[in-house]
């Protein structure tokens, strides 16, 4: 009998199964460790580094992971647009990056640095463009339309570089910039900020902000509602090149020099602070400042590592391992709330 009356409170839904109770509790858990869990394990390493890292605690390392971290941070906020749409990357901001810093000094060096910074936008605008109208309206994969163009982009560079170095003015304005600090904070570190609070208004202010994200959450509503989704596409791949050139404007200001191999592995470190940051590769959740706050992770664990004396192939083990972490943590959050 009593058997009974569970059973008919169950099909009633006045009682769930304790089996179910503990699934949705687990479920519920991964979605916050998901969405939230970025704001504790950023606390919980900064209070480990504090308190166990030598040299941590120091005005010049905390000013050297302030120089480090922007331009990766600045090139992964704008590429937060194009993964937050999803399914998409950007692996093209590698070459975009090495492309500004190199015009930059190099146009300048000859023309001044007003030209310099239009002829980087116009490269910017190319390269967001033609990745947007591939992917946009071609429905072209995005991984092998941003490494094509990747490789076009770097071998141009090549080309017209010849694969030198280009090094800026001691007394310029690109390395004033670089070394000017407001107290112990670099500028870098300042326009990252900026940067952040820009797109972070652009993504959730404005109608163009709110279609990237609806188009991430449902294409194909999205696209019934009239929407030229095209363009989206490309309005996302447009803000992560501008992006990423502000992002090698940063870089070379902070060395005063330019060469097409000095952003390697920049989209690979970007990708991995959005990731760690908890937007979804899937498209449709994530924000800005969670991105920012993944830079700040990735940045302290990698200065941790360095300090520890790990070696360059044990850091990337490490950042590889985060991003598989991060991912499944994201995949399993995923399946558990479209149930």
């Amino acid at each position: 009998m009593a058997q009974e009356t569970l059973t008919e409170q169950m099909a009633l839904g006045e009682m769930p199964p304790a089996d179910d109770k503990v699934k949705k509790s687990r479920g519920a858990a991964v979605t916050w460790v998901a969405e939230n869990g970025i704001f504790v394990f950023t606390a919980i390493l900064v209070l480990f580094a504090v308190l166990f890292i030598d040299g941590f605690v120091s005005l010049q390392n905390i000013t050297d992971v302030f120089h480090r971290a922007a331009p990766i941070g600045i090139v992964a906020v704008g590429m937060t647009f194009v993964v937050i749409s999803g399914n998409y990357l950007d692996l093209s901001v590698v070459a975009q990056v090495a492309t500004a810093a190199v015009i930059l000094i190099a146009v300048s060096n000859e023309y001044g640095i007003f030209l310099a910074v239009l002829a980087s936008l116009a490269a910017a605008l190319v390269y967001g463009i033609v990745n947007g109208v591939a992917v946009g309206y071609f429905k072209a994969n995005a991984v092998i339309v941003t490494l094509s163009t990747t490789y076009i982009g770097l071998g141009v560079l090549r080309y017209f570089s010849g694969g030198s170095i280009f090094f800026g003015p001691q007394d310029g304005p690109i390395r004033e910039f670089g070394l000017a600090k407001l107290g112990p904070v670099p500028y870098s570190a300042l326009v990252l900020l900026a940067m952040t609070i820009l797109l972070s208004i652009l993504l959730t202010r404005t109608n163009f902000g709110f279609l990237v994200r609806s188009f991430g959450v449902n294409e194909k509503a999205t696209r019934l509602g009239g929407t030229n989704t095209g363009l989206v596409i490309i309005g996302a791949f447009i803000v992560t090149a501008i992006a990423a050139m502000i992002g090698g404007f940063v870089l070379a200001a902070f060395s005063n020099t330019a060469v097409s191999a000095m952003s390697q592995g920049y989209e690979f470190r970007a990708l991995a602070a959005i990731i760690v940051g908890g937007t979804s590769v899937f498209g449709g959740r994530g924000s800005i400042f969670r991105t920012l706050l993944g830079v700040i992770f990735v940045s302290v664990l990698t200065n941790i590592l360095v300090l520890s004396g790990i070696s360059f192939g044990y850091q990337q083990v490490a950042l590889g391992l985060l991003i598989v972490i991060a991912v499944s943590i994201d995949a399993i959050a995923r399946k558990v709330s479209t149930r």
